[in-house]
């Protein structure tokens, strides 16, 4: 007889919370299997395309014939194979192959007799003739075929379980393309962090999880990133604000600011609204935080800044002073001479650079700074 409602309620509430937490799948294989009264379950992935196959997950099946299964016998798998030529995607065993025809094969006899398999159910929501996925429901020989009512439980799940496979897919890709990208962060030695749309953070690399760390001027809260200076601070927020209001915007490059440190040289940190973002994570990410630490940056080398912008040696030192956050005056106590001599260089250096902004010309040296740092 068909589930009763909160049957089938308990049993979608499952397959859809195992679509994002694969630890699930049993628990679902387990009450769909008690409620068809199968003796054991499976989730098979077949890719017939690279002769490759995965027991995803089980319930009340061997492992040792899992395993065996996935390196040899999956080839040689009648049902497997028929099913990928079927129309629809529901179905038992008998009407791909039947019995007395299963009891002829290699499959039957060195693996499927062992292991008590005698009948079987199927519900595939990917069924084509390159790669076949879904859920098999076995039931030994002291229980008889399945029949035409038990069929019907799964002709009830089945566009839920499409729906549930498809969603378990896209959040697996969202995952891997998710933790591949954090990874990819956190080889830069540039602090960068994803902000949202309220100014909470959403990520941190390494670098920047290490300044936080130090507690000395950035801090990060859990309302955002804060200064401990309270001037700064209020900069810093202001900053963020704007740059989730011009959200997906050409026109803003963000604003640059310094935070300072106690005995250290200030931070450098540029806020930049994402503009036409491809990334699709599951937190909608509105802006991005570079933050550079002059004392543990890697700083372009002048022959580079002379071979890609055509800068002079004494333009190379103005340029990485301003890289560094100093202001003109400061610079040209540094260097020993005028004031207006060091603007006329900062002019000069930003027409060669192809920037109008300290901050665009310190985004540009931290993207010129060679290869990112590997941690110790």
């Amino acid at each position: 007889m068909p589930p009763s409602s909160q049957e089938l309620s308990n049993l979608l509430g499952i397959l859809y919370d195992a679509a994002d937490d694969t630890a699930l799948w049993d628990r679902f294989l387990e009450q769909l299997a008690r409620r068809t009264q199968a003796t054991s379950a499976a989730l098979v992935l077949h890719d017939f395309a690279h002769a490759f196959c995965s027991v995803a997950s089980s319930w009340e099946l061997n492992p040792e014939l899992s395993r065996l299964y996935e390196e040899h016998y999956h080839t040689l798998d009648v049902w497997a194979q028929r099913a990928s030529t079927q129309a629809g995607f529901v179905c038992q065993s008998e009407s791909i192959c039947p019995l007395s025809e299963l009891k002829t094969t290699d499959i039957y006899n060195d693996l499927f007799v062992p292991s008590g398999i005698e009948h079987a159910m199927f519900a595939f929501p990917e069924n084509s003739k390159s790669r076949l996925f879904g859920v098999s429901l076995y039931r030994d020989r002291s229980r008889p075929e399945f029949t035409e009512s038990d069929l019907e439980i799964l002709q009830l799940l089945a566009p839920h379980l499409q729906r549930a496979f498809k969603l378990h897919f896209r959040f697996s890709e969202l995952k891997a393309c998710s933790s591949s990208f954090e990874s990819a962060l956190d080889m830069v030695s540039t602090g960068i962090a994803l902000i949202g749309f309220r100014g909470e953070i959403i990520f941190m690399n390494r670098s920047v999880v290490a300044l936080v760390a130090e507690r000395d001027g950035l801090l990060a809260t859990g309302a955002g990133f804060r200064a401990e200076l309270q001037t700064e601070s209020e900069l810093l927020t202001k900053a963020i604000q704007q740059a989730t209001s011009t959200f997906n915007r050409t026109t803003s490059v963000g604003d640059t600011l310094f935070i300072s440190r106690r005995t250290r040289p200030p931070l450098q940190v540029l806020v930049s609204p994402i503009r036409n973002s491809a990334i699709q994570i599951s937190r909608n990410i509105a802006v991005t935080v570079f933050i550079n630490d002059p004392m543990r940056s890697q700083r372009p080398p002048d022959t580079l800044l002379r071979s890609l912008y055509g800068l002079t040696p004494a333009e190379c030192r103005v340029a990485l002073l301003l890289s560094d956050g100093h202001a003109p005056r400061r610079i040209a106590d540094i260097v020993g001479v005028a004031e207006n001599t060091v603007r006329s260089q900062i002019k000069s250096i930003y027409h060669k650079a192809g920037v109008k902004r300290q901050g665009e010309l310190i985004r540009l040296l931290m993207g010129n700074s060679g290869l990112p740092r590997r941690e110790k």
